[in-house]
């Protein structure tokens, strides 16, 4: 009788140790599976980061370069500015010699 309890008692100790080590490794797969979906989101979620910043980027030189071009018309438009005050400058002058 002591021996059929010993065994059985070998047995459940064996079997509890065996079930414990499958849970572990059940659990352990799980959590690598739930780890691999969060840095598959990471992942895709830099992504979109990403390209967006790049979508920015490009909007940034557009705009830069419209500015440019504003920037341009007006320097020379202030140049045609001055060149026409000098000329109606000139033609008053004219005028006034005349009179």
């Amino acid at each position: 009788m002591e021996l059929t309890l010993s065994v059985i008692s070998l047995v459940t100790s064996i079997s509890g140790i065996v079930f414990a080590f499958l849970a572990f490794r059940r659990n352990e797969k799980s959590d690598r599976v739930e780890e691999g979906k969060h840095e598959g989101t990471m992942t895709s979620d830099i992504g979109y980061i990403k390209a967006c910043v790049d979508r920015v980027e490009k909007s940034l030189s557009v705009v830069d370069e419209r500015y440019r071009c504003a920037a341009e018309r007006l320097a020379k438009l202030e140049e045609s500015v001055k060149n026409a005050e000098k000329r109606i400058d000139e033609l008053c002058g004219k005028k006034e010699i005349n009179q």
